[in-house]
């Protein structure tokens, strides 16, 4: 795993709410995760239809650009009544044009309501596929996977996260914007899809993740 044992990884994402969940979650590896955007690249094109796929699309560029190491993720919400949509057009439901991210969110979930309207059975889970490469040209990529499930709610309610938390419905009745960031990080599709990567940096990289 040469580079990867110390030093830094560049994540393939410009969002500062992600850059600082995974950041929190890859604290055990002793990285420093550092967004795309500090090295001035551009978000790479995700024109494919899986998670999988736009991952290792997106940590390809991002290592390539930036000769470093590098994760990307590709997550989405994936609602039943609408045939797993948004999914991997998540990040961009709402046909906005370069909108700041704050003003995409609320479009967002603006969209999501008005085409729920008048569904009973709101079942949705949150899916996060994490890629980790050596180098751009890894031909071994690490893959991990993890999902929450729940619903959405008919309106929006808590101040935490960002994207689509505030809609997205617990179990407990909770949203996970009503979540605090710690309990975000143990529960969330992101969350579970890191703890299956650690096992896999240490037992494929050779690297130790038990500190």
């Amino acid at each position: 795993m040469s580079g990867v044992g110390a030093g830094s990884v560049v994540l393939a994402s410009g969002n500062p709410g992600k850059l600082a969940e995974l950041s929190t979650l890859l604290s055990p590896l002793g990285w420093q995760v550092r967004a795309q955007s500090e090295f001035h690249l551009r978000e790479a094109e995700e024109p494919h239809p899986t998670f999988i796929e736009n991952a290792l699309a997106k940590a390809r560029h991002a290592s390539f650009h930036t000769g470093l190491p590098a994760l990307a993720d590709d997550s989405g919400l994936c609602v039943n009544a609408l045939n797993g949509l948004p999914g991997v057009r998540s990040a961009r439901f709402a046909p906005l044009q370069d909108a700041p991210r704050t003003q995409q969110d609320a479009a967002n979930n603006a969209l999501l309501l008005q085409q729920l309207d008048g569904v009973d059975i709101r079942a949705a889970r949150f899916v996060c596929v994490i890629v980790a490469l050596r180098h751009a040209a890894d031909p071994e990529p690490l893959i991990a996977q993890g999902e929450l499930i729940g619903q959405i709610g008919l309106t929006g309610q808590g101040q935490g996260g960002f994207g689509y938390d505030p809609l997205f419905v617990l179990p407990d009745g909770r949203t996970l914007a009503q979540c605090t960031a710690q309990e975000k990080n143990r529960i969330s599709h992101r969350g579970q899809a890191i703890r299956a990567l650690l096992p896999l940096l240490q037992s494929v990289w050779g690297r130790d993740t038990s500190v």
